[in-house]
């Protein structure tokens, strides 16, 4: 059975404040019309009744407890399309409204997701466009949404070789570099200071040409060498002890050699008190592509003591939405979240993005919602297997 750590307590507290959160988001909400509603409802029954059961819809952040569920999340879409909005911060769901007043209710709601992450808000070319001038509004507005929801956020990410400013270029010198690299981690969590989970510190930096390479070859290697993801980590426990500190990377999902070459990696980080509390593993899957050694892969880390996370989790369905493809993909979904749950540390499942017409793969039919923000079989297996029921079958 998974252990509950001091996260998993909080995050039990979370289910258990969701009445006074959408309280304080229906008045602290932009506009109206992205408003969460919440209506007292009191009912004329006889008082001897019990308190109303729970009931209502699925919620997954609910269901994942003691871990979280979790979605990227974009300013572009959220607040601007109404739609995007109701799923990714809003469900009914019916609970006591206090345990001394049986026969009330209050009608209120209740997030999918328990804790986001910037799909770009935090990467440096948004924060850091020009040399020491921040910018954090858009990853403000969305700590603000996470907040409003009782939601977490996690950080993403320091030291990653796309999506940089400019003036981060090869003209710096290493000292330059390095100072350069300090500063930003040192700066943005400051900012955060409290706010946060956890930092992605070190985003894709291992070699796709593992055992061949190691590292791959980026300005931060080209400066840094073998270094370069110590250094990060260093920097960022030295600034703030209190978020979990991450290495989240793609293709590192089963046991091969990616895997391998980040596994040494990190046993060595380890051993050489390097700080590192946790691994994600992004699974960006095509449909049945699932690795059956993923469930072993994430205990091998986790016995190293490190919590894991399946941090980017979409299914590409390369072709039409058709019956056949759609329960294939319920079923891989299912596979994910299941090695999670079997997992002991494994501590959150996140989804890159919500809903179809708003992921980062145009035309893949990749998450648990489509277009019409509508479930899709792939949500029900989501919960089967938060629930521990068995891998849906195929008809």
């Amino acid at each position: 059975m998974f252990k509950r750590t001091e996260e998993s307590v909080a995050s039990t507290r979370r289910s258990e404040t969701s009445v006074s959160s959408c309280l304080r988001y229906s008045s602290t909400m932009y506009s109206a019309s992205t408003r969460l509603i919440c209506l007292v409802v009191l009912s004329v029954l006889s008082p001897a009744l019990s308190a109303p059961t729970l009931s209502g819809p699925i919620i997954l952040r609910d269901l994942a407890v003691p871990r979280f569920f979790g979605a990227a999340a974009n300013t572009t879409y959220l607040f601007h399309d109404v739609n995007y909005t109701r799923v990714i911060s809003t469900q009914v769901r019916f609970v006591p409204f206090h345990a001394r007043i049986t026969t009330s209710q209050i009608i209120c709601v209740s997030s999918q997701f328990s804790i986001f992450t910037p799909e770009n808000e935090m990467k440096w070319i948004n924060i850091e466009p020009e040399q020491n001038l921040f910018n954090f509004t858009a990853a403000d507005e969305i700590v603000r949404f996470a907040e409003s929801i009782n939601a977490d956020v996690r950080g993403h990410n320091f030291m990653w070789g796309n999506q940089l400013p400019t003036w981060v270029n090869t003209s710096l010198s290493a000292t330059e570099l390095d100072r350069a690299l300090k500063n930003h981690i040192t700066t943005a969590m400051d900012h955060y200071r409290g706010k946060l989970y956890s930092w992605d510190v070190i985003n894709e930096m291992i070699s796709d040409n593992a055992p061949n390479e190691t590292f791959k070859d980026n300005i931060w290697t080209q400066k840094f060498g073998e270094e370069a993801m110590a250094k990060a980590l260093t920097y960022a426990r030295s600034v703030d002890t209190q978020p979990k500190l991450y290495i989240n990377d793609y293709g590192t999902e089963g046991i091969n050699a990616k895997s391998d070459a980040l596994f040494s990696v990190v046993s060595s980080f380890l051993e050489d008190g390097v700080p590192v509390d946790a691994i994600g593993f992004q699974c960006h899957f095509t449909l049945g592509q699932v690795p059956d050694t993923l469930a072993q892969n994430l205990q091998r880390f986790t016995a190293l003591g490190l919590d894991v996370a399946i941090t980017e989790l979409d299914i590409n369905l390369l072709g039409p939405a058709n019956a056949t493809a759609l329960a294939q993909q319920a079923r891989d979904y299912w596979t994910v979240v299941n090695a999670c749950v079997q997992t002991e540390r494994c501590v959150s499942v996140s989804v890159w993005g919500v809903s179809d017409d708003h992921s980062w793969i145009p035309n893949g039919e990749v998450l648990p919602w489509n277009a019409e923000k509508q479930p899709k079989p792939a949500f029900f297996a989501i919960a089967d297997a938060f629930e521990g029921k068995p891998e849906p079958q195929a008809d």
